[in-house]
């Protein structure tokens, strides 16, 4: 009895020592993969399907967009923003004032805080007018291709973006279209 009693107990003592260094290696491997990770926090890219406004571009005229500092084009589709990112709805019924309702509030903002941004760095001549167009450009095409998509997490880095140039490197460098 007292054999088999002390082969239990070597037993019992080898099991623990080898569930000790499993914990105590899982424990070191973790603190690696835990510094790696924080060291390579990079910020998230956006996907998003995409599709071509041209078409709806070719229907705007000259006279329905007005006209913009940086051309036609951004012209036409800072209309086509307006057009489609804001609809008038009744007050109440028989009340003929109407309210503007957006749709994407804080997809919509940046843009507008962007182009106004945009405006105000070429007339003091800190950007060039056809950078400045390049990425309202750029802005504009991803504004107008997510309107339809779940972008919740993109309005969320929005909001927290803080100036707006952060915000245009949100709109033109982590967001890929894929056609």
């Amino acid at each position: 009895m007292s054999k088999s009693a002390f082969l239990l107990l070597i037993m019992w003592v080898v099991l623990i020592k080898i569930s000790s260094a499993q914990n105590t290696l899982s424990y070191a491997a973790g603190n690696k993969n835990n510094e790696t990770v924080s060291s390579l926090k990079t910020d998230p890219v956006f996907n998003f399907n995409a599709f071509s406004c041209d078409y709806a571009l070719e229907k705007i005229t000259k006279e329905m967009a007005g006209g913009h500092l940086f051309g036609d084009v951004i012209a036409k589709k800072m209309f086509l923003l307006d057009k489609k990112y804001t609809s008038e709805e009744a007050n109440s019924p028989g009340n003929p004032q109407t309210i503007t309702v957006i749709q994407k509030p804080e997809i919509y903002n940046a843009v507008k805080h962007i182009d106004k941004a945009l405006k105000k760095s070429v007339r003091k001549g800190e950007l060039s007018a056809e950078s400045a167009t390049y990425t309202l450009n750029k802005v504009l095409d991803v504004a107008l291709s997510i309107l339809t998509l779940d972008t919740r997490s993109f309005e969320t880095a929005i909001s927290t973006a803080k100036s707006d140039s952060e915000k245009m490197d949100l709109f033109t460098k982590r967001v890929n279209l894929i056609y």
